[in-house]
């Protein structure tokens, strides 16, 4: 279990754009599971949707890039010059949309990879209903 303070020490993202709370299994280079509260008083709901507010997809897909980020960054020590980039996301589907006070389980597994480049299979559930699925390709950069 990885704490937010734990989390900043694998990854460089910070508040507000730090989209993980917490890490509770990984297993490096290959699997990571992390969780985030969606804040109600997150400032995209003020305008996305003001009726029914939903949280925008790609805070989703920056959610699975940054547990992507925490699978791949915890295979060594922390390299403070290292930073794992989203270089391309692929079939992302959203199927449900998420709102404010939703807890968010999201899921990153490593699909293949060679190099630079890590193909990721990302899910995003709520409550064990799975509302975004896709892949992502993040190079180390």
């Amino acid at each position: 279990m990885m704490d937010q303070h734990e989390i900043e020490r694998v990854i460089p993202h910070r508040p507000p754009f730090l989209w993980i709370d917490r890490v509770e299994e990984v297993e490096p280079g290959v699997r990571c599971v992390a969780w985030k509260h969606v804040d109600p008083a997150e400032p995209a709901f003020r305008g996305h949707f003001p009726r029914r507010p939903v949280l925008p997809g790609v805070y989703l897909i920056e959610a699975v890039a940054q547990t992507a980020a925490v699978m791949m960054g915890s295979l060594a020590p922390p390299d403070p010059e290292a930073t794992l980039l989203l270089a391309a996301v692929t079939r992302f589907k959203f199927l449900k949309p998420a709102g404010p006070g939703d807890d968010l389980r999201i899921v990153a597994t490593r699909l293949s990879g060679a190099g630079q480049l890590v193909y990721v299979e990302g899910v995003v559930s709520v409550d064990g209903a799975t509302i975004a699925t896709g892949e992502l390709i993040v190079r180390s950069g």
